[in-house]
């Protein structure tokens, strides 16, 4: 796997403390999901910052 500070952000399952690294594709607002072995799991609308 990439060094995790190649990725824009980083998510957790709560269920089951699975670890998700994003990357942000700012011209299409998508985030690209991988796993910590580094395959792509899921493609999703970018989530917002703004808390």
């Amino acid at each position: 796997m990439s060094n995790p500070g190649d990725y824009d952000r980083t998510s957790q399952n709560e269920s089951d403390g699975q670890k998700f690294y994003g990357t942000d594709d700012k011209e299409s607002g998508k985030t690209d999901w991988y796993t910590e072995d580094g395959t792509l799991d899921s493609r999703t609308n970018t989530p917002s910052d703004d808390y």
